[in-house]
């Protein structure tokens, strides 16, 4: 006899007593957004250090789970970011990597106002 028994993301086939994991193939989506929408993902998995997907992934997991507005930002960080980012970052001070981090947050177009200033 063979049962299938389903939990989140992964299905077990029992047969005869023993169980293998199949492992399930990931829905695909295809999704339309807005040009600004898609640089803001962009720029924020450049910053995290992953791919776009895993970039959407991870914040509409916490989406769906009820974060609080106070801590988005930290629980969106991948695991052992700040560390990462520290190692790579040991030449810049403090404010200039506030100023970075600000930065990459910001629209396309308002990068290039930043930069047009600064000119």
């Amino acid at each position: 006899m063979i049962s299938l028994v389903g939990l989140p993301g992964r299905r077990y086939i029992a047969a005869r007593g023993r169980s293998s994991r199949v492992k399930e193939k990931p829905y695909k989506f295809v999704v339309r957004l807005p040009a600004d929408m898609r640089e803001r993902i962009a720029n924020a998995a450049r910053h995290y250090r992953r791919s776009m997907n895993s970039e959407i992934v991870a914040r509409l997991h916490h989406s769906l789970n009820g974060l609080p507005d106070g801590g988005q930002e930290e629980e969106l960080t991948p695991p052992l970011h700040p560390q990462i980012e520290q190692i790579l970052r040991r030449q810049l001070t403090p404010d200039e990597q506030s100023v970075l981090e600000a930065y990459r947050r910001l629209s396309a177009d308002k990068k290039q106002a930043l930069r047009n200033l600064l000119d």
